[in-house]
């Protein structure tokens, strides 16, 4: 008698994962839930986001650019940039697409760990979940895909512009009347639309790996944004 063995589909590969988690990341997650790898979304997220992030930077005029905009934010904070600061700014300049692209090889690891770990202890801990910490890393680690998308789209609209702003698809630039530095400014400026996308597939991935509804999920992560997007907006007002 011949006997029929069932066998569980493979996992996509790391390129098919990463598009599908844009074109169809329920399934996709469900894929990743099955079987949990971190490790080649994790390098191709590194290698594309810094892609994206120093591209500009390589060209005389993105040099300039990237150090005029770190000026920009220092003094966003509050900090004195002095004629020896920027000159010693101005030398490392030349490192720093370099830098950047390794340093998101570093970044990223210990980002979707933290991350991760948070996630495990509330879903784990809090909430009785039983998914293991390889499956809850698997899940953040793709839906890093989205920010990626967002490194990729900002660095061509960096080129395009000739200069770097911390955001090219926030909510501000569709409310120019608002003043510069103000707490709604500051409010619109900290709603960034690949980010609010970003929200939405983690709560898809997280609810796909604990069996619960994405629409509970996305209140509690968008409620934790809302929070911290207040506090960015009240901290950077300037009057």
């Amino acid at each position: 008698m011949n006997e029929t063995v069932a066998t569980e589909p493979a996992l996509p590969g790391v390129f098919a994962r990463a598009i599908g988690i844009i074109t169809s990341p329920k399934a996709t997650f469900e894929h990743v839930v099955r079987v949990p790898h971190a490790i080649g979304i994790l390098a191709l997220i590194a290698l594309l986001t810094g892609a994206g992030t120093s591209a500009f930077s390589f060209t005389e005029k993105g040099r300039q650019a990237q150090l005029d905009f770190q000026v920009q934010q220092m003094e966003r904070f509050g900090v004195t940039v002095t004629d020896e600061a920027y000159a010693a700014m101005e030398k490392r300049s030349a490192y720093t697409p370099y830098t950047t692209v390794v340093g998101m090889f570093i970044f990223f690891p210990i980002a979707v760990l933290i991350v991760s770990g948070i996630f495990y202890a509330i879903f784990n801990a809090i909430m009785g979940g039983t998914a293991e910490f390889k499956q809850v890393m698997a899940v953040t680690s793709h839906s890093w895909v989205v920010p990626t998308l967002g490194a990729l789209f900002g660095g061509i609209m960096n080129f395009a512009r000739g200069s770097i702003s911390s955001s090219v698809a926030n909510l501000g630039l569709l409310l120019p009347m608002l003043k510069e530095g103000s707490f709604a400014a500051n409010l619109a400026g900290a709603v960034d639309l690949f980010q609010i996308w970003w929200v939405l597939t983690l709560s898809i991935g997280l609810g796909v790996l604990y069996k619960r509804k994405t629409s509970s999920i996305a209140t509690g992560l968008f409620i934790v944004y809302a929070i911290i997007a207040i506090g960015f907006a009240y901290f950077l007002r300037k009057g």
